[in-house]
C-alpha cells in the first residue's frame, strides 16, 4: 500500500485533483492512502480518518481532499509530502 501511496503523491498535481473528483475512483484513492497513511503513523487521528473514508463519507472527503490539493498541495489532516 505505501507504494501506491507514494506513486499517488508523485502524480502531477492535475491528475491527482482529477483522480479526487471522480466518483468511486476517489473513494478507492481515498481507502488506499488513508490506511496507509494510518499503517504508517498508527495515531488515532489516521484511525479515524481511515474508518470515516471507508465506511461513512469517502467519496466526499475525496472531493475535500480536491479542493485541499489544490490550495495546499496535500490531503487533509496529513502530513504527506510531495515528491
Amino acid at each position: 500500500m505505501k507504494e501506491l501511496r507514494e506513486k499517488f503523491m508523485g502524480l502531477n498535481k492535475l491528475v491527482r485533483v482529477i483522480l479526487l473528483v471522480i466518483p468511486f475512483v476517489n473513494w478507492i484513492v481515498e481507502i488506499i492512502v488513508r490506511w496507509s497513511f494510518y499503517l504508517e503513523k498508527k495515531d488515532t487521528g489516521s484511525l479515524i480518518m481511515a474508518l470515516v473514508a471507508t465506511f461513512f463519507f469517502g467519496n466526499f472527503l475525496g472531493w475535500l481532499d480536491a479542493i485541499f490539493t489544490l490550495i495546499e498541495d496535500k490531503l487533509i489532516l496529513t502530513d504527506l509530502e510531495v515528491k
